[in-house]
């Protein structure tokens, strides 16, 4: 009976001992777990953040580099004008909305294998119930929006852009109108060099701060256009 109380005595100090260490390990794995440093240079590490980072990035890029002539080439909404716009002997491309379809307006510029490259994104002034695009042509330095008050009366605005050294500037804006109550016609210029590639809200902004320079002309010395 000796011997039976003693085994009984020593597997029981064993088995607790053995159960206590095991507990023990656990607790500390969590801890170690929970405030292990993370090793930037760790290959499991770049592959969740680096990965990510780089995809985030291209994700916002994607805007600009999907842009592309062709998806506008056969669209009816836009129409498009082919001339040599920053002046370095490549015909290059301005795509703009249609009148009624929006204010959008692009220009690719060409290169010598045949390419166009998305390279300004602005606007072609149409207004929501107001002046609708009519035209763009080509400038010696670079082109001029021209857009028109559809309704009755006469109302016609020029901007006048650059794009030399594929610097687009706004340089001027030119607004004719007519008065038929008052007999006259106004010009007016406002003398704008503010760079396109700023965004549209400053661009209104400092239209609206530019005061115009007008001169009227009355009576006979002018005839309507239509």
């Amino acid at each position: 009976m000796k011997k039976i109380f003693l085994y009984t005595a020593f597997f029981s100090v064993v088995f607790f001992s053995c159960k206590k260490t095991t507990v023990d390990n656990t607790a500390e794995d969590k801890t170690y777990a929970s405030s292990a440093t993370i090793n930037k240079n760790d290959t499991a590490y770049k592959e969740v953040f680096d990965v990510k980072k780089s995809s985030d990035y291209n994700e916002k890029n994607d805007k600009v580099s999907t842009v592309n002539f062709n998806q506008y080439s056969n669209n009816a909404n836009y129409f498009i004008k082919t001339f040599d716009v920053n002046k370095d002997g490549i015909k290059d491309k301005i795509v703009s909305h249609n009148r009624y379809s929006g204010d959008e307006l692009l220009i690719f510029l060409g290169d010598k294998n045949n390419n166009y490259i998305f390279t300004l994104k602005s606007t072609n002034f149409s207004e929501g119930g107001g002046n609708q695009v009519t035209d763009i042509k080509e400038l010696n330095d670079g082109y001029e929006i021209v857009t028109q008050f559809p309704d009755r009366g006469y109302l016609e605005k020029s901007y006048l852009v650059s794009g030399k050294n594929n610097q687009f500037v706004l340089r001027k804006i030119k607004t004719e109108s007519d008065s038929w109550q008052d007999n006259y016609r106004e010009n007016c210029v406002q003398d704008i060099n503010f760079n396109l590639k700023k965004s549209t809200k400053e661009l209104y902004e400092t239209i609206s701060k530019t005061k115009p320079n007008c001169t009227k002309i009355s009576g006979n010395q002018y005839k309507v256009k239509k």
